[in-house]
Parts: C-alpha cells; sequence; structure tokens
C-alpha cells in the first residue's frame, strides 16, 4: 500500500515556483489561522488525544515547513513518505485518525482565505489528494515498518546489549562494554556501524510507534553520545594524509550522532576535520567555508522540513567565486530514503551510511 500511494503522489503536478513562495512567504499567517480554528474545534482535546496543545502547535509549525519544502521541489514521492510516517507516530501518541482529514480542510480554509488564485487552487489541489486518499494512507501506516539494519553476526550480541544498556539509560554499563569490545580502529568502524547504527535505528523505530517516549530516546540518543565521545581519543590518526573536511547538520536539525559519527571515520581515514556540530545558522556556515575552504562539505538533514535550509547553504556556495568548487555531500535519514533529492538540490553526491560517505570522499580526492 505504501508503494501505491507514492506513485500516485508522484504523478501529482508540479507546483509554479511563484505558488510555492507565495506558501512560504504567507506560512506564519496560515499556520496562525489553522492553530485558532482546530483549537476552536468542539472535540478537539479528544482529537489529539489529550496531548498538550504544544505539541498541535509544533505539529502545524512543522508541517507549514514540511509544505512549503515540498512545493518549491515539487517533491511528492517525499510527501507521501512523511504523510505515512505522521499519520503512523501521531496517531501511536494518541491523536485521532480524524485529525487528519480535519487539518488538511483547516489548511484548504486558510490558503483560501490568504492566497489568491491561479496559486491557491494550485496549492489546493495536493491537500485535497491527501484528503481523498486517507483511508489508503491509513492502511499504509499500519503496515510493518522497513527491515532493521543487517548486523554482522560478529556483531549482533554487543550491538543487542549496547540496545538494551542504553534503553535501560545505563551509561555506565555501555561504557564498561565498549572498553571491552572495542582495541582498534577497525573495531571502532565495525561498533559504529555495526552497533550503534542498528541499535538507533531501532531506537527510532521504538519511539516512531509509541513505544518509548520522548525522554527516554533523547537519553538514548545522549548515552550514545558520550560513548562516541570516549572513544574518540583512541584511534584518531594525528597524521592527516588528506583535504580538509567541514561536516555539520542542517540548521534546525539537532540529530547530531550520524554526522557525528562521519567526522570521526573521515579523520581516522586521513582527512582534516572539523566538526562543528548542529543547527549552525547559515550565514555563520557559509562564513567559516570561506574562512577554512574546505575540499569537502558534509551536510546531515534528517528532518524534511530543514530542507530548504540546505538549499539555501548549496545556493549560496556555488554563487561564491571563493568556494563554489566546494565537493558537497548529503546524508542524513531524510536523504537516504529519498536519494534523488541530491539532485534536486545541486549536491555533488550522498552517502548511504557513515562507511559510503567515507568512501565517496575518497572518490573525490583521488579524482581532484
Amino acid at each position: 500500500m505504501s508503494e501505491d500511494i507514492i506513485s500516485k503522489a508522484e504523478k501529482l503536478p508540479s507546483i509554479p515556483f511563484s505558488a510555492a513562495q507565495e506558501y512560504s512567504e504567507k506560512s506564519d499567517r496560515l499556520v496562525e489561522e489553522v492553530n485558532l480554528s482546530i483549537s476552536a474545534y468542539p472535540d478537539i482535546n479528544n482529537i489529539i488525544g489529550n496531548n498538550p496543545r504544544s505539541v498541535l502547535y509544533d505539529n502545524h509549525n512543522n508541517h507549514a515547513l514540511f509544505m512549503s519544502n515540498i512545493f518549491k521541489l515539487n517533491e511528492f514521492a517525499l510527501m507521501a513518505r512523511v504523510i505515512i510516517w505522521a499519520y503512523r507516530t501521531y496517531h501511536s501518541r494518541g491523536f485521532s485518525l480524524n485529525y487528519f482529514p480535519l487539518a488538511m480542510r483547516t489548511w484548504i480554509n486558510a490558503i483560501q482565505n490568504n492566497i489568491e488564485p491561479p496559486q491557491a487552487n494550485q496549492l489546493v489541489a495536493v491537500y485535497q489528494w491527501i484528503l481523498e486518499n486517507h483511508h489508503q494512507i491509513i492502511e499504509a501506516s499500519r503496515e510493518d515498518l522497513d527491515a532493521p539494519l543487517f548486523v554482522d553476526p560478529k556483531w549482533q550480541e554487543i550491538k543487542e546489549s549496547f540496545l538494551e544498556m542504553i534503553l535501560a539509560g545505563d551509561h555506565k554499563k555501555a561504557l564498561n562494554l565498549v572498553d571491552e569490545s572495542i582495541h582498534s580502529a577497525a573495531d571502532l568502524e565495525g561498533f559504529y556501524l555495526q552497533g550503534i547504527q542498528p541499535a538507533m535505528y531501532k531506537i527510532g523505530t521504538l519511539w516512531e510507534t509509541g513505544e518509548i517516549s520522548v525522554a527516554r530516546e533523547h537519553l538514548a540518543s545522549a548515552i550514545v553520545s558520550r560513548v562516541m565521545a570516549s572513544l574518540y581519543n583512541r584511534f584518531i590518526l594525528l597524521e592527516q594524509t588528506k583535504g580538509k573536511a567541514m561536516v555539520t547538520a542542517a540548521p534546525n536539525e539537532y540529530h547530531e550522532i550520524g554526522p557525528r559519527m562521519v567526522a570521526d571515520l573521515l579523520e581516522m581515514d586521513g582527512w582534516d576535520v572539523d566538526y562543528i556540530g548542529t543547527n549552525v545558522p547559515i550565514h555563520e556556515l557559509i562564513d567559516f567555508v570561506v574562512d577554512k575552504k574546505p575540499f569537502l562539505l558534509a551536510i546531515s538533514v534528517s528532518m524534511p522540513f530543514n530542507l530548504d535550509y540546505v538549499r539555501e547553504i548549496i545556493t549560496d556556495i556555488r554563487k561564491n567565486p571563493l568556494i563554489k568548487d566546494t565537493m558537497i555531500m548529503l546524508g542524513g535519514h531524510c536523504i537516504t530514503t529519498n536519494p534523488q533529492l541530491q539532485n534536486n538540490l545541486r549536491a555533488d553526491g550522498y552517502g548511504q551510511t557513515a562507511k559510503e560517505a567515507v568512501l565517496l570522499a575518497d572518490e573525490w580526492w583521488s579524482n581532484a
């Protein structure tokens, strides 16, 4: 069912950039109207499962950012995947499935009240498509999630133990486990790819289906960050045999584990790496790129509503003669599940995994 919905979405007509731009410029007004209208709905507490209103409002803010990106990029397959995810995730947290058609109708009214035809009609057609496919989206949201990442049998026991420890919030046991298991650079790479990556995939799935809370997911992520920090100084090469690489996450991103993993593996591979973390303002990131002039800039984007920031970064780099030749690599969940975005965003390539990111970087360096 998921593939059927995605295939149907890909046939939606493109949105002209002028309509996408007007939606983006008026998004604050649209969000305000949607918030007021849905909050006044008589049965709203039952509709949102007695969640705090802040959850509702955050969803509407993120929706406006997300749809703005979809309209600008005309990436309707991505839209369908995220809508299926939203149905599954919000329903697992108590939202009624009736919330979604209510929300879509409210967005339609807000668009018609604030945007003139023909732009409004073009935007509304997409929301109408979501309404028309509501029941099929419900069925797709009930399907099993993607199969977990394959884990080499030699790492299976360590991965399972590590997952159990971070779910339990036991950072001491997690640190002891890596002390006993990681003895070389090859071990560290294996643990990153065969231990941390599949464990965090499972954590994400448990959060998405409502089996663990946001707090528990954040605790697990924090423990992983502590473990990675404890391992960093063991195997990072002092000698740099390759060029300058810069690794960051998109503005408004707070998922740090993936890009940090890429930064560590690049450094072990001989790159001179600046890891600048998450949520760096665009103008400051560009200034830093101009100052450092890296051969490679790797950007992680997990949340699809942050794609516009990535496009702005790449556009600014491409038009700046001082840094226009910087090789730009994308990664993160949003990109690896929608690899066609690399072309739409004018990146040079993407890494499906941290290991593939390093291999691609090496290929670029060898061909430079």
